[in-house]
């Protein structure tokens, strides 16, 4: 959100990848009780006028889908035919053959899953870091919660609706149903 740039703010498509998976996409197997708690950050892009865009960002694990896993298999089916080492690791790993886990319905606690990084992002042109950490954080929460109401709806919500606070005026309270205080 939203499809198309707004005039005078250009999305930056070729920075936000750079910036949010600094260290790269990773895949990781271990343990679900050994998933690690979301990180927050946040970044300035200077764009070709010399304006500045304000980036937040939080960063979590996911299980990985059985969709997913299928579309990573059909790249490294690709990849297989053009690089020597991808197709010793391929029938290496194709020798060990691993239980699915994801044929079954219920992980349990201890079981090994494998997981990747995710990053959600919230890109602007004022630097409130610690509300739009709190909304990224809401909305991480309500992705897996059972809400009726769509995330898209409440990006539009506050992106929107919610006016921007005039410096030294007062403050907008913005209400989460996923935390005990408001965004101010």
């Amino acid at each position: 959100f939203p499809q198309k740039n707004y005039r005078g703010m250009p999305f930056p498509e070729e920075e936000l990848p750079l910036f949010c998976y600094a260290g790269g996409s990773l895949l990781v197997r271990d343990k679900l009780r050994n998933l690690s708690v979301p990180r927050s950050f946040g970044f300035v892009v200077k764009n070709e006028r010399g304006d500045s865009i304000y980036v937040s960002c939080l960063t979590f694990m996911e299980p990985l889908t059985k969709q997913r896993k299928q579309e990573l298999n059909q790249l490294s089916m690709r990849r297989r035919d053009t690089s020597l080492p991808h197709r010793i690791h391929c029938r290496k790993t194709l020798e060990r053959r691993s239980i699915d886990i994801f044929g079954a319905y219920l992980v349990g606690f201890d079981d090994v899953v494998t997981f990747e990084n995710k990053t959600i992002c919230l890109v602007g042109r004022y630097p409130y870091w610690t509300e739009t950490r709190r909304f990224l954080t809401h909305l991480h929460l309500l992705s897996g919660s059972s809400s009726d109401i769509p995330l898209e709806r409440n990006i539009s919500h506050l992106l929107l609706s919610v006016p921007v606070p005039k410096p030294g005026g007062q403050c907008v309270l913005v209400p989460f149903s996923t935390m005990n205080e408001p965004m101010a």
